[in-house]
């Protein structure tokens, strides 16, 4: 029997120990291509997103522009988003790119993670399109691998100690007076208030839920969730929302779901096979980048 070429399985035959990287690179962008064509989806301009060894940053930025730009045809856009996040400033410009070169449509297809500066994408789509395993996630800046929110926090509670505590307070102040920058906590006070902004702009002019606004949806992603790790999963995207943004177990999810599982497994392939690693990031034909991994 002929193998299914959209099958996960057909992708083993591309890894033959005297393949290189072009050729396996040729069979993966047809396989990808054919998904589409199986998932009814080819008539989008589609992009990739999708990348779990770097954060979002202006490489991102230029990879996704330069695919948005790639071919004549004005389409609407579908972009795959899998990514744990990175700079808001790439991710603003990202949305705010996609939603402009878009015919009618920029829709967002998460098929796993999309969390951080991912989700800020996610907000300026017209469509988010999610399933059981979706996620987005809270957009609170972190600095260093700390949440700016963290240092605000912090202060409340030494002032709450400094408070149940009276003879504590001097020692406190004493402390924070050698330790503390005052421009580093204005820094982190003002990056979190351009988080809100530049969601608040990506929300702007979208139909939402009555009594949601674009400045109490942003505050609420940056604000609201303790952890910033915390799953927006599907069900909660759409309360927040609403249907008209949010939509579940569509065809453009199914494909997202199913290339994810290609990719899923190509990154264990070439792993094992190859000592190789990946990312997809910009048009079907040019955004597949193969890498030699890095040595542990």
């Amino acid at each position: 029997n002929e193998i299914d070429p959209t099958s996960t399985s057909s992708l083993v035959s591309l890894f033959k120990p005297d393949a290189n990287d072009d050729e396996i690179k040729i069979g993966i962008v047809k396989h990808v291509k054919l998904l589409a064509e199986k998932y009814g989806v080819s008539e989008y301009k589609i992009l990739l997103l999708y990348d779990d060894n770097y954060e979002i940053s202006g490489w991102h930025s230029n990879r996704i522009y330069s695919g948005a730009t790639s071919d004549e045809k004005n389409r609407d856009i579908l972009m795959i988003l899998y990514s744990g996040g990175g700079r808001i400033e790439p991710a603003y410009l990202i949305s705010k790119t996609c939603k402009r070169l878009a015919k009618n449509k920029f829709i967002v297809a998460i098929p796993r993670k999309a969390k951080s500066a991912a989700t800020l994408i996610a907000l300026g789509a017209d469509e988010i399109h999610m399933g059981l395993m979706s996620e987005l996630g809270p957009i609170d800046p972190q600095i260093g691998g700390f949440p700016a929110l963290g240092m605000h926090n912090a202060l409340n509670i030494l002032a709450s100690l400094s408070c149940s505590y009276p003879g504590s307070s001097e020692m406190l102040g004493k402390y924070l007076g050698e330790k503390l920058d005052l421009r580093v906590l204005g820094y982190f006070e003002r990056i979190t208030e351009s988080a809100v902004q530049y969601a608040e702009r990506l929300l702007t002019g979208k139909i939402l839920p009555e009594g949601k606004s674009p400045h109490s949806l942003a505050d609420h992603f940056v604000n609201h969730y303790k952890d910033h790790g915390f799953v927006i999963d599907a069900d909660e995207a759409t309360d927040l929302l609403g249907s008209a943004i949010v939509k579940q177990q569509t065809s453009e999810y199914t494909f997202a779901n199913a290339l994810y599982g290609s990719l899923d497994f190509l990154g264990l392939a070439f792993d094992i096979l190859r000592k190789q690693t990946f990312d997809y990031v910009g048009s079907i034909n040019e955004g597949l980048m193969i890498r030699k991994k890095a040595d542990d």
